[in-house]
């Protein structure tokens, strides 16, 4: 990130040691805590302009994780004069300029508690986003957004999920919204509950494989009144590779009951309707289908966004132009990241290509849902 041409540029905390004793000052310790947090791999920058004397005026953080298409403003500070209110919109206008250069969608802007969003910031398009239903503590935030990109949408509901395990049951979850099923509720311990249940239900040990999280997903939809009757397969699989998956890493008993768990689900695919499709899904036909009123979870490799591969599920739910709009369940607070971040995350078609595949043979697993 080239630091939207201002003086002081680099990654946090490293650039912000540079400044930390002048910054520290005109932000109080608790603030300037949170500007310290440690936020690598996910981008941080420090942009800072000066007065012609070298006193601060203002100072903006930013984070954004690599392979999506969006920034986040984590925090911006200026002075309590008409001079520190100009360089701040100088800051935020510079880094809108840049990002929409960049080819990125959306700029997204966290509030912390106790902090306001300037009004000018208002002016500049951005726009209260959706609050979440539960995001592991970082509820605390309030988040807005500017979009550069038109894609055009609804807001899904955001939960984050609570265990390393559980992505896919949150998945399915938050995607119900889209069928008129209620999955969370805000509700607390009720939501965890439900978290976890569906993922017992859907679970291969411990990770949810695609079609036995079609199975779950297509008896939760046909259990609400009415579920049935608005179209034969409400539910489908995309998955071009036959036989067990995400399995590489067992062997013996540990890999021949899982195997044994999906031919179950398998079979059990065909009793309900569930279609199980084995050619490969092109980003051109996931758009398609999006803006044809499915939305669709997606079997990634986190990789491209922490630079650590896993298996992991997310959802799509809005595209338009190679930009895609997702929900992903994972929220790594303790580098700094929150709701903010995960929800309505926008991905271009490239980088989701990349993440989109699994395994040594990249194979592409998708479960998709029919919206009401």
């Amino acid at each position: 990130m080239s630091g939207f041409g201002t003086p002081a540029v680099g990654e946090a905390p490293a650039v912000f040691e540079e400044f930390g004793a002048e910054l520290v000052e005109v932000l109080g310790e608790e603030r300037a805590a949170w500007w310290r947090k440690p936020r690598s791999p996910y981008r941080p920058a420090l942009a800072v302009r000066r007065s012609e004397g070298g006193e601060p005026l203002a100072a903006l953080l930013t984070s954004g994780r690599p392979a999506t298409a969006a920034v986040k403003i984590v925090d911006l500070w200026c002075a309590a004069t008409a001079a520190g209110l100009a360089a701040a919109e100088s800051l935020v206008d510079a880094l809108l300029e840049e990002r929409a250069l960049a080819g990125d969608a959306a700029v997204k802007w966290e509030v912390a508690p106790g902090v306001s969003l300037p009004p000018f910031a208002i002016a500049r398009g951005f726009a209260p986003m959706r609050a979440p239903w539960g995001a592991k503590g970082t509820e605390r935030f309030a988040g807005f957004v500017t979009w550069l990109r038109e894609v055009p949408h609804e807001e899904l509901g955001y939960y984050a999920q609570t265990t390393l395990y559980t992505c896919g049951a949150v998945a399915g979850l938050m995607a119900v919204e889209a069928r008129g099923v209620v999955g969370f509720a805000g509700s607390g311990a009720g939501d965890r509950d439900r978290e976890i249940g569906f993922w017992r239900e859907a679970t291969n040990h411990p990770a949810c494989e695609p079609i036995g999280l079609a199975v779950r997903l297509r008896e939760e939809v046909g259990s609400v009144a009415g579920g049935d009757a608005a179209d034969d397969a409400p539910v489908e699989v995309a998955l071009d590779r036959t036989g067990p998956v995400l399995l590489e890493d067992y062997q013996g008993f540990e890999f021949d009951y899982r195997a044994e768990l999906q031919a179950h689900s398998t079979a059990r695919a065909e009793a309900l309707g569930v279609p199980i499709a084995r050619e490969r899904v092109s980003m051109e036909e996931l758009e398609a289908r999006l803006n044809d009123g499915w939305v669709a979870l997606l079997l990634v490799d986190e990789e491209p966004m922490h630079g650590v591969t896993g298996a992991h599920w997310i959802v799509a739910h809005a595209a338009r132009d190679g930009m895609f709009l997702l929900e992903d369940p994972w929220v790594e607070d303790p580098a700094g990241e929150s709701w903010v971040d995960t929800h309505d995350m926008p991905v271009a078609a490239a980088d989701l290509d990349r993440m989109v595949r699994w395994g040594a043979d990249g194979y592409r697993g998708i479960v998709w849902l029919r919206r009401a």
